[in-house]
């Protein structure tokens, strides 16, 4: 399948680039160090303070790992040769999204280290908001990768991708502070778009279905939006 060999592929330039090992290897330093400070300050077996990090260190580091997905394919001209071939722009951007959400996902795996030192030593740890915080991670993952290869299909400067994805996220994450200085219809449709506010909800072990549903067609709307501008690339 093409979509798999386009996978494939990226997953492999992930791991053939440095990029991928220092994005890793900041990203679980931090969180340790975030999760150990919390644990052992406070004496509380929760996991809802390092979740909440670590989505805030992943919306700086997602855009680090999504701007080369197309952008290098431009500056590389090897994207002409991606839109002449017989693979189309839906299965191009499908490809290289999955890559990312798997690279994502095991990032994420990674971090289970932390859920399982705390219910060693915790009997009564629930695992509840645990598994809705870590479905809530996947989803916002989902909604930073989509809105980082929209950003790489703009340009093919990787540096001007990056900051605009960063941007565009940023906005989405503040999106729910406009209520408290709006407080009008335009101030709750901004809440209601907050990537921050329906992440929370995860966290405290609420898997509310319009906050799913919010963040599928979040990924979906910018992984068409990228498709349609690499559709225009096609027949220039």
């Amino acid at each position: 399948m093409k979509i798999l060999a386009i996978m494939k592929k990226e997953l492999e330039s992930y791991f053939f680039s440095p990029v991928a090992y220092i994005v890793f290897s900041a990203f679980l330093l931090i969180v340790g160090y975030l999760f150990w400070v919390y644990l052992l300050t406070s004496k509380v077996a929760t996991l809802e303070p390092m979740l909440y990090n670590a989505a805030f260190i992943l919306l700086l580091a997602s855009p680090v790992l999504t701007m080369r997905l197309i952008s290098e394919e431009k500056k590389n001209k090897t994207i002409e040769l991606l839109l002449t071939s017989p693979i189309s722009p839906t299965e191009i951007i499908l490809g290289k999204f999955l890559a990312s959400l798997v690279l994502y996902i095991i990032l994420l795996v990674l971090t289970l280290q932390y859920p399982i030192v705390i219910a060693k030593y915790s009997p009564n740890f629930d695992w509840g908001p645990v598994i809705s915080g870590y479905l809530g991670m996947i989803l916002l993952g989902s909604a930073f990768i989509s809105v980082g290869i929209f950003t790489s299909t703009i340009s093919e400067n990787q540096i001007v991708a990056a900051i605009t994805s960063f941007g565009i996220l940023l906005l989405f994450w503040m999106s729910g502070f406009a209520n408290q200085i709006l407080d009008n219809t335009f101030g709750e449709i901004l809440e209601n778009l907050s990537l921050l506010d329906r992440y929370v909800d995860f966290l405290r072990g609420i898997v509310d279905t319009g906050n799913i549903i919010f963040f599928i067609v979040f990924t979906i709307i910018w992984l068409f939006m990228a498709t349609k501008l690499l559709e225009s690339d096609r027949w220039r």
